[in-house]
């Protein structure tokens, strides 16, 4: 680490002393520089009237008196100065309250930093039309952050609304399906001990045994819709794949997945982010599309890992859904910005749907 000695600490550089040195007037410049607009605007003019009145006057004088001679001018000078006093002063009022918009804009901004998001800055009659295109645009600024904010509360809101009801159907399955499977399994189980025949007891064995598997595949589905294994074991094609085979069948849709390697090029959250995204918009196709078929592809463009899921389906109206704030798109939509990607939905009724998801590579293409 750098150390750095405290001035007029034992052991300091010269070299410490002579940069200081030249830097003392340096200060004062920057100290004057440094005062606020009006002081400079009224020193600037004060000076410009005073200079411009001397000059008038000592034109004057020669011309009407001869020779310009120092009685003169200092019988003129308390003219002149208060003159200029009365011009700094009419200024002082104008430059105040040509900047008072700006006052206004600095007590906004300061409301917004404290935390009052609802904060706007008001209009005023005396901001020239660049000072209102700044209002207009800070104002507009703020509206968009506040329909944000709204929008994200709604996200969270409905987000969590949809975890908590997918925890009851888990619970509600996992209670009246797989636990109900299970003590039916033990109570069959002990009917099997009883039998005294060999025959009908290995059958009844293996009736128990292709229950236990039923309810084993069941509980792997369940786990594989919390978390794929697939997407951990063998990448994100197989597990895009399997859940293209997993959805096709009960919904009666086929899709079709065409995809270029991209191993290595997406971090693990940012796969886990795409396979969700297209999972929801498969989700979306199966369930609302009406369509024979969907595509999903899969790529490397222009730096970024491109995927595109689109059906031939009834569509729908895209302003209608973001107005009426579907969760699946605005999932979507957040799912991709956590990992700095993006989301583009286009649809429209009869028209089929298509998303595309682009996501920025984050590491290098293995072999």
């Amino acid at each position: 680490m750098t150390r750095r000695d405290a001035p007029g600490e034992a052991g300091g550089t010269g070299r410490g002393e002579q940069i200081g040195a030249p830097g003392a007037p340096r200060s004062l410049v920057g100290r004057l520089l440094g005062v606020s607009l009006p002081a400079k605007i009224l020193v600037a003019n004060g000076v410009i009237v005073t200079v411009a009145m001397l000059v008038a006057a000592a034109a004057a004088v020669r011309l009407f008196g001869g020779p310009v001679d120092r009685a003169a001018l200092l019988r003129i000078l308390p003219l002149v100065l208060v003159g200029a006093a009365a011009s700094v002063a009419v200024n002082a009022v104008l430059v105040r309250l040509a900047l008072d918009p700006l006052r206004e804009l600095e007590r906004t901004a300061r409301r917004v930093a404290e935390g009052d998001l609802d904060a706007r800055v008001q209009p005023s009659r005396l901001a020239d039309r660049d000072l209102r295109a700044v209002i207009d645009v800070l104002n507009e600024m703020l509206e968009r952050v506040a329909v944000y904010r709204a929008r994200l509360r709604a996200i969270t809101a409905r987000a969590l609304e949809a975890a908590e009801e997918e925890r009851k159907r888990l619970a509600q399955e996992l209670y009246s399906d797989t636990a109900q499977s299970l003590s039916e399994l033990m109570i069959r189980l002990r009917l099997a001990r009883t039998k005294a025949d060999g025959v009908e007891r290995d059958t009844a064995l293996d009736e128990v045994r292709e229950g236990l598997a039923a309810a084993t595949e069941r509980l792997r589905r369940y786990a594989s819709d919390l978390r794929p294994p697939a997407l951990d074991m063998l990448g994100l094609l197989p597990a895009v794949e399997a859940y293209a085979r997993t959805i096709a069948e009960p919904a009666g849709i086929e899709v079709k997945v065409r995809a270029t390697p991209i191993a290595g090029l997406l971090s693990p959250e940012a796969e886990l982010a795409l396979y969700r995204i297209i999972q929801e918009a498969l989700s979306n196709a199966a369930r609302h599309s009406g369509a024979a078929e969907a595509e999903v592809l899969i790529g490397r463009e222009d730096g970024h890992v491109v995927a595109t899921i689109a059906d031939a389906g009834r569509g729908f109206d895209l302003a209608e859904a973001e107005r009426s704030g579907a969760i699946g798109l605005l999932g979507m939509e957040e799912r991709a910005a956590w990992v700095g990607g993006s989301v583009h939905v286009q649809s429209e009724p009869g028209g089929g749907t298509r998303v595309i998801v682009r996501i920025p590579v984050q590491g290098e293409e293995r072999g």
